[in-house]
């Protein structure tokens, strides 16, 4: 299990915004539920390390 941190929340709302991106699209994009998308956004929780590399991935790509 993997935290996720205030700053990855963070950087997820981000570039969810600058993309103007729904939950749902974002969801579908990484390819996760929206109740685990949900716990990434509230941030300080725990995670499957698969769920953590795709965020990490997906913050990655494009910037």
């Amino acid at each position: 299990m993997n935290l996720i941190t205030n700053d990855i929340s963070k950087a997820v709302r981000r570039k969810r915004a600058d993309l103007c991106l729904s939950k749902k699209d974002v969801c579908e994009e990484i390819n996760i539920s929206f109740k685990t998308y949900y716990k990434i956004e509230i941030g300080g929780l725990e995670v499957k390390n698969n769920v953590y590399q795709k965020i990490t991935q997906w913050l990655a790509k494009d910037y």
